[in-house]
């Protein structure tokens, strides 16, 4: 059952790249593989009034945020590579860590979160949800969702929103996703 949700949540990040992929030609991707390995803990997430922040080890990584003190915190991710934004006139980077990804999109010289993306249930939320939760789950510590659509509960804060995305009725990741690019 194990090896299914990762092969799901593998597919799901794979179509996803795919379609961040589609925006540029091929001539315009740099893809840079790192050999570092991040050491796997459970932290937590918070709210603020800007939404739901997903924090990693002590370092908080909410969307919209300038990356680059993020990165230095993180340190080097498993692999890197660099697209065309779908989401802002310039190039748009992914950072694939061992339980998580990190999209950005430039804002100026800047580069700041897109998207935060669980895919392992050795991170959670600070409610403490994570892959293995049920739908129930989620329904109790964040109450009603703002939107539920068919695979998805979704909770709007802010500028951001929180996804549960399912298949199957399994969880397959959880989302931190900007609504301003």
């Amino acid at each position: 059952m194990k090896a299914s949700k990762y092969m799901v949540a593998l597919a799901l990040t794979a179509t996803m790249t795919a379609s961040l992929i589609g925006c540029g030609s091929s001539d315009d991707v740099k893809v840079i593989d790192g050999n570092s390995k991040t050491e796997t803990t459970s932290e937590a997430d918070k709210t603020t009034a800007a939404g739901y922040v997903f924090s990693y080890k002590g370092t908080e990584i909410p969307v919209d945020a300038d990356f680059a003190p993020i990165l230095e915190a993180l340190g080097e991710p498993g692999s890197y590579f660099e697209s065309p934004s779908c989401a802002a006139q310039g190039i748009g980077k992914h950072y694939t860590y061992n339980d998580f990804e990190i999209e950005t999109y430039p804002d100026g010289d800047v580069d700041r979160v897109l998207y935060v993306m669980l895919k392992s249930d050795a991170v959670s939320t600070a409610e403490g949800v994570n892959t293995s939760s049920t739908k129930e789950d989620i329904i109790a510590a964040y109450g009603e969702p703002t939107e539920e659509v068919t695979g998805s509960l979704i909770y709007e804060t802010g500028d951001m929103k929180l996804k549960f995305l399912f298949n199957d009725g399994t969880m397959v990741s959880i989302e931190y996703d900007s609504l301003k690019a």
